[in-house]
């Protein structure tokens, strides 16, 4: 099993998501825009960004992140979406505090050690969110819908790849 690494998305890719899902997490406010960072998981076919926030109480569709045995935070599986490499970067805690810095190594020490119940929980939210019939389906995003979109927002990033290349070449042609 590859090592648990935290990670950042998009922007624009979230405010694309959230046009069809308003349970993807906000990430921008009136005068600040929020640190998001999470896990990536592989569920199906699709890699999935886990967000890990700060709420440290369980429910039954996320991971309590601990440290010394006291909850610090979680990994909110009801909040996960499909996220392509092309949307993802490897977060950077260089100017952080050392005391986030601390943190952020206890909680990527503490996912590692237990990735294996990390992955279970992940494939069991996500199992509900795929199942209308489930009572906990509508706390999770329509993981379904945006399966879908992810591809529609990727398969456009290609296109407007392929434009700006093509009128790359043909300036340079002229």
């Amino acid at each position: 099993m590859a090592k648990l690494k935290f990670y950042d998305v998009s922007r624009d890719y979230i405010k694309y998501l959230k046009h069809y899902d308003n349970k993807i997490p906000d990430i921008d406010y009136d005068r600040f825009s929020k640190f998001f960072c999470g896990v990536v998981l592989q569920i199906d076919r699709y890699n999935y960004f886990a967000p890990v926030t700060s709420f440290n109480k369980q429910q039954r569709t996320n991971f309590l992140i601990r440290d010394k045995g006291r909850p610090i935070s979680s990994i909110r599986f009801s909040f996960m979406f499909p996220a392509f490499d092309q949307v993802l970067t490897l977060t950077d805690f260089g100017s952080k505090p050392q005391s986030y810095k601390d943190l952020v190594n206890a909680e990527i020490k503490y996912c590692n050690q237990s990735a294996d119940k990390i992955y279970k929980k992940a494939i069991e939210v996500y199992k509900i969110g795929v199942n209308k019939n489930h009572p906990l389906n509508y706390t999770c995003c329509n993981f379904n819908l945006l399966e879908e979109k992810s591809l529609e927002y990727i398969n456009n990033l290609a296109d407007t790849i392929k434009e700006i290349a093509a009128s790359t070449d043909n300036k340079s042609t002229e």
